[in-house]
C-alpha cells in the first residue's frame, strides 16, 4: 500500500536527522539530505509530515502519496496563519 510506503520514508527520515542532531547540535537538514543523497526540500518534506504525524495521524493517513498529505498540510497551516490575524 503506497501510504505505509511515504509514512515510513517520513518516520525514517525524522529519526535519522533526529539522531545525527542529538549527537552534533551543529547538525543541519542539509548535511541530513547529503547523507541521505537527497534533496533539502525533500528532507523537509519528510520532516514537516513526521511533525504532523504526531498530532493528526488519521487524516494523513487517509492519503495514499506524500503530496496530497502535504497539500492537506499547507492548507491547515495557511488556516493557522489567517486565524492569527483575525
Amino acid at each position: 500500500m503506497p501510504q505505509q510506503l511515504w509514512i515510513e520514508k517520513a518516520k525514517k527520515t525524522h529519526d535519522f536527522h533526529r539522531e545525527k542532531k542529538l549527537s552534533n547540535n551543529k547538525w543541519t537538514i542539509a548535511k541530513t539530505a547529503i547523507a541521505l543523497r537527497r534533496s533539502k526540500g525533500s528532507v523537509c518534506e519528510d520532516l514537516l509530515i513526521a511533525r504532523w504525524l504526531k498530532t493528526h495521524r488519521p487524516q494523513l493517513e487517509r492519503f495514499d502519496y506524500a503530496y496530497e498529505a502535504l497539500e492537506f498540510i499547507r492548507k491547515k497551516q495557511e488556516e493557522i496563519n489567517c486565524e492569527d490575524i483575525e
